[in-house]
């Protein structure tokens, strides 16, 4: 299972090879082209009819079997219930408390929820995504007898395929969605409309990503491409051609002066935002496809995860990896640098489908710890750092076990688990406000968001020992 290739049934059915968004996408690489739009079902499916029509139509061969060749019986004697073989009840893989819910408040979609995000000036304010085809912003209020309730401000309709993707600015004007039907739509969070559809890409959008400091959004693509607009204006800014496979991920490097993006090809591209030029190719970085990428808040280094099971640092200006991090037994889904703040200790962590979560010092790429929470009951698809100054060695992550768990990464402990989904964890979003009071949005395959709030001692961050005094609160503070 991977969270990168929720599908729908429907997308595997021979889709066109080249829509009209293609042949944009050639145009804006090559020029004013004249290229003839080409629509047509793939081999697969053409291969697929035919053998439907020969089995639906063809002569059929009768064959008789001999005592001697007739399969085996079912029947093994066992009179008693029969378990289908390698597989798990509910309580092996959620544990005996599956039947508790820590949330706050929950929303849900008609299908899978995908991708979550809070809006960074305003946390009342939620946006999800969904495989049912829509994005829902949400507000969440204080109810009078307690807790908390989501009434939803508006659905946002007209993505044709799953909204895999959605993010706000980091001034909180714009709203972001991206889906596997190619497009981008950029909203309104206070209304709810739309303000423009960045069309481009001639397949799923894979990843979004906005600016650190601006209003310029870039987004990685199944047709081998990345693209970026400006949201202002819906204009589309430049594209990044040279992968030869699927942009799995990307990153903005330098703070925002670079672009880094890696693919399924296991190649890494540097760009030159303005000039749409590779400064850098790094080619076989790993042996498998790279599925996950950070940078460096500062320096020029970014971390490639691969489904090779490894990650590496590489240095964006010379190109050459730095550094090799083993350890993890399965794809490494997710990788980030934390948040130290002026005073605090930079750490890196990676994330996998093994379960483990491992810790890094952020300078020497040295091993400090590994967190097994997770491990032997389910693969990490997800994981965030809590801003700093007080919480910037603390981590919140989510996986297919159906969990959430915050971990104190300089003590190499989990602190916190928060119960409630039934399915798995696709995405996690999170906010911290006054107090230490954190907020914790997560999106399951179980249809539902779940909105958790926890207050986190400062004794704790600063004394390991004592983080395990992190309480639930009530839904009474959170604004």
């Amino acid at each position: 299972w991977l969270p990168r290739k929720t599908r729908k049934a429907s997308d595997q059915q021979g889709a066109p090879t080249l829509s009209s968004r293609g042949a944009m996408a050639e145009q804006g690489r090559h020029g004013d082209l004249d290229m003839p739009e080409v629509e047509y079902q793939g081999a697969e499916a053409i291969e697929a009819d035919e053998l439907d029509a020969q089995f639906t139509q063809g002569e059929c061969v009768e064959v008789d079997f001999d005592e001697d060749d007739a399969p085996p019986s079912d029947d093994d004697g066992d009179d008693g219930e029969m378990k289908e073989e390698g597989t798990l009840e509910e309580d092996e893989v959620y544990g005996e408390d599956s039947g508790i819910d820590d949330a706050q408040a929950r929303v849900e979609h008609t299908d899978s929820v995908l991708s979550v995000a809070f809006c960074p000036t305003d946390r009342r304010v939620l946006l999800t995504g969904s495989q049912d085809d829509s994005a829902v912003l949400w507000g969440i209020e204080e109810q009078s007898g307690g807790g908390l309730r989501c009434v939803e401000r508006r659905r946002l309709t007209g993505h044709t395929d799953s909204v895999t993707q959605v993010a706000f600015s980091n001034d909180g004007k714009y709203a972001a969605t991206g889906s596997y039907d190619g497009s981008v739509k950029i909203w309104a969070p206070d209304t709810g409309d739309l303000i423009h559809t960045l069309d481009g890409p001639s397949k799923e959008v894979e990843w979004i990503m906005w600016h650190p400091k601006g209003h310029a959004i870039l987004a990685g693509s199944a047709d081998t491409m990345a693209w970026m607009w400006w949201a202002p204006t819906g204009k589309l800014m430049q594209i990044f051609a040279g992968h030869a496979q699927s942009v799995t991920c990307g990153s903005w490097g330098l703070g925002g002066k670079l672009i880094v993006t890696g693919s399924e090809d296991r190649s890494v591209i540097v760009w030159n935002p303005r000039g749409g030029t590779p400064q850098q190719t790094i080619r076989e970085v790993h042996e498998s496809a790279i599925v996950s990428m950070c940078a460096h808040p500062e320096a020029p280094l970014v971390v490639t995860g691969s489904e090779d099971s490894t990650a590496k640092v590489i240095q964006i200006e010379t190109g050459k990896v730095v550094a090799n991090l083993p350890g993890h037994d399965q794809s490494v889904e997710a990788c980030a640098f934390n948040n130290p703040g002026a005073s605090g200790m930079s750490l890196l962590a990676t994330a996998s489908m093994d379960g483990k979560i491992i810790v890094w010092d952020g300078k020497t790429f040295d091993l400090r710890c590994q967190m097994q929470d997770h491990v032997e009951q389910g693969g990490i698809v997800r994981f965030k750092w809590l801003p700093a100054p007080n919480f910037g060695c603390w981590l919140c992550s989510c996986a297919t076990d159906g969990s959430v768990r915050i971990f104190d990464a300089l003590a190499g402990r989990c602190v916190h688990m928060l119960r409630g989904h039934t399915d798995t964890v696709v995405d996690v979003d999170l906010v911290l406000g006054d107090g230490g009071q954190l907020a914790v949005a997560s999106a399951s395959e179980d249809n539902s968001c779940r909105i958790f709030t926890v207050t986190l001692s400062a004794t704790a961050a600063a004394a390991p020992a004592a983080a395990a005094s992190t309480q639930a609160v009530a839904a009474g503070s959170f604004a």
